[in-house]
Parts: structure tokens; sequence; C-alpha cells
């Protein structure tokens, strides 16, 4: 059976799909479809750390494990798996075709060397502070404790004895760097600039992908999903809740105060310009998409302030969520090119995850408030999944109306 292409190409687009963070639904429809138009019976299972494909008929099935261990955002190479998948689907390609460009998009280099993965961190942080209603001076204190957790997230992938500690010290280093800097320049948020400069680790999208996977009853997915996130989460508040510790305890804690400037329009546009290009680099996107992340990004802003206005600040995350879900639908029905491309920029913006990094901070210090945030994160993830639900209802992604 190992002798057969079809069977290999299928074995080996499962195994691409899961390693760029295809959700189990859309992993486990497409290629069920493609194994049908291939003439191959098969059945597939996928969670976020394995997929199981079992081929033949009822009965006499063969089942193949495959594992992922390193999962993440890679859109350049979402989109050049996806388009080898629709080749193979449309008959455009051979099996044996598919196979030999899907090996070659999964060698391709990335795309972007670690280097600009450091400034996309600090670009990051200074975004997100100005969004958490940040003044210029503070969002370039986040810029720059945001570079040195990106230093430390480069030595955590090139050093594996630091990969699994990288949350957990990252959370320590901006938490003390931010204490640091409130010696200094006393007008600042600490607490808003660590979380900003941790914006990239927080796993927003993996919570709200695991409760969208919950939602359409791919619960071993979602639950596997959900709970990685409270994993990552769980580390980067331990990390901070340690690093304000020992300030604490050797009374080096600075008195800051948090000056009460508004947010101007010079700085939301900043802070959408700044998040465009962190988000390219994250994200590993083509420069050609350039445009596109901050199409997306602009959407989920303009949404975000509007559903606040109608329905209130956490509901109306489900309004940002529909207008960025037919934004990506649309935009995947014209381009021929897989909405995600346009949805994961849109919705890394809404990010959830940073409150639940806060909720689970807040318990480690009080043991009872942070609950009250945390549930928050969920009812927050929620109302993104019901908005994307009602996108997809109204306009359906392209192939989902032929699942």
């Amino acid at each position: 059976m190992a002798a057969d292409p079809r069977i290999e190409f299928l074995s080996a687009m499962a195994a691409a799909l899961s390693r760029y963070g295809e959700t189990a639904d859309g992993l486990e429809d497409g290629l069920r479809d493609c194994a049908r138009r291939l003439g191959v019976d098969a059945e597939f299972f996928a969670t976020p750390t394995a997929v199981f494909a079992s081929f033949g008929p009822s009965g006499l099935q063969q089942t193949v494990l495959l594992r992922t261990r390193e999962a993440a955002i890679d859109l350049r190479g979402l989109s050049a798996v996806h388009d080898v998948l629709r080749h193979v689907r449309t008959g455009e390609a051979t099996a044996e075709q598919g196979l030999a460009e899907l090996r070659l998009a999964m060698t391709a280099p990335p795309t972007f060397p670690w280097p600009a993965g450091v400034l996309g961190s600090a670009a990051g942080a200074a975004s997100f502070d100005l969004l958490l209603g940040g003044t210029w001076a503070e969002a370039g204190i986040a810029a720059s404790v945001g570079l040195a957790v990106g230093v430390l997230v480069v030595l955590g992938r090139r050093f594996g004895r630091l990969a699994h500690l990288t949350e957990l010290l990252a959370g320590l280093l901006a938490s003390l760097l931010a204490l640091a800097w409130g010696h200094l320049v006393p007008d600042m948020s600490p607490p808003s600039v660590a979380l900003a400069s941790l914006i990239l680790l927080l796993p927003g999208l993996g919570i709200t992908l695991g409760v969208a996977e919950l939602a359409s009853r791919q619960l071993a997915a979602g639950t596997a999903r959900l709970a990685g996130a409270a994993v990552t989460l769980l580390n980067l508040s331990i990390g901070s809740f340690l690093g304000t510790s020992i300030l604490r305890r050797l009374e080096l804690m600075p008195h800051t105060h948090v000056p009460d400037e508004p947010t101007t329009t010079v700085m939301l546009v900043a802070a959408a310009a700044l998040s465009t290009v962190a988000l390219l680099v994250a994200t590993n996107s083509r420069l050609a998409d350039v445009w596109l992340i901050a199409v997306s990004v602009g959407i989920a802003l303009v949404g975000a302030r509007f559903g606040a206005w109608l329905v209130g600040a956490t509901l109306g995350v489900a309004v940002a969520s529909l207008i960025v879900g037919l934004w990506s639908n649309g935009y995947g029905r014209l381009a021929r090119r897989p909405a995600a491309l346009a949805l994961i920029p849109g919705l890394a913006v809404l990010v959830p995850g940073s409150l639940g990094y806060r909720g689970i901070s807040a318990f480690l210090r009080e043991s009872t408030g942070g609950l009250e945030v945390f549930g928050a994160v969920l009812v927050i993830a929620a109302g993104l999944v019901v908005g994307l639900l009602v996108a997809d209802a109204t306009l359906p992604p392209r192939g989902a109306e032929h699942p």
C-alpha cells in the first residue's frame, strides 16, 4: 500500500496541513474530498499534534500515524500547500506531481531571516501598547522590551534546551525589564508594557480555534488546542509573577502612574502600520501580501470599535469577527486562495489571549479576581466563533459549499 502514490500524497498532505496549523475540520474535509476524487477510500482524524489516516475499504483499513511536533502559523507555507491540494483535487496535477510540488514547498526557506523576527517582535509590542492606550514614550519602551523578548525567542529556537522554557523566561524577562523601566520613566504602566512585549507569544488564535473546533464537535482537537493555549498562558503568567515577586521582595518596585492621555487617530494609524509589519513577519507571509494584512488589520480595528459601540466591548467582538469573516471569505472566493490569509491577521488583532494572560496573572496574585477575567476569555473567544460561523453561513469560503 505504501507504493501507491495517491496514498503517499494524501499522507504527506495531511502532515503538511497539520504542520501549518490547519483546523481539524479544514484538514479532514479537504483531504476526504481529495481522496474521493483520487478514487481512494480514506478517513482522517486530526488533532493539533497528530493525524490518523486510514486507507482501504471498511474492515480492511490500514492506519498511518502522522506526528506533528512543531505546528506553527506559516501563511506562505499554508498557501503553497493549499495550492498543491487544489491542483490535485481539480485534476490539474496527478498525485505524483502533487507530491513533488508538496516536497518543494515544504523545503522552502523562511521568507524572513531571524533579525526580521526580532524587529517584528519590537514592532508588535509598540503597536499593541498603543492599542492599550499607551503614550508614544511608553510604546517606545514596549518596543525595547519586545526586542529583548524577540532575541530570547530566537535563542530558544536555536538551543533545544531552552525551547520548553522560552515562554516562562519571556514572561520573567518582560516583567523585570518593564519594572526596571518604571524607575527611569515613572509616567508609564509596567503591566501594559510587559503584556505588549509578549503579544506575539500570546495564544489568542489558539484559543479561538480551539473554541471553534469544540463548536463544530471536534472535541479531541478543540480540547487539545485549548489545553496547549492554557499551558502557554500559564508559563507566561508564572514568569511574569516571578519577576514581580523578586523585585517586590528586594523592595525595588517602582512608583509609577499612568498618564491620562487620549488615544489619537494618529496613534491608531501608527498601531495599525506597526501591527502589519509585525504580523507580516510573525506569520511568514509573502511580501506581496503586505497589503492584504494591512487591510485585514484595518478592518479588524474598525470592526472592533463599531462592535463595541453597537453592543458593548465584550459582545462587540462577535460583530468584529463577522466583518473580518465576511472580508476573508470574500477575498478567498475572488482570489482563489485560502481565506486564512486574510482571516488570521484580522483575528490576531482581536487577541483574546491578552485577557487570558491578565486573568492568570490576577489569579496568581489574588486567587479569585483572575477567574472572572479568565472566564471573559472564553466569552470573547465564543463571540469570535459566533461571528465566524455567521460569516461562513452568509458567505461560505471557497469549497465549503462542496465538502
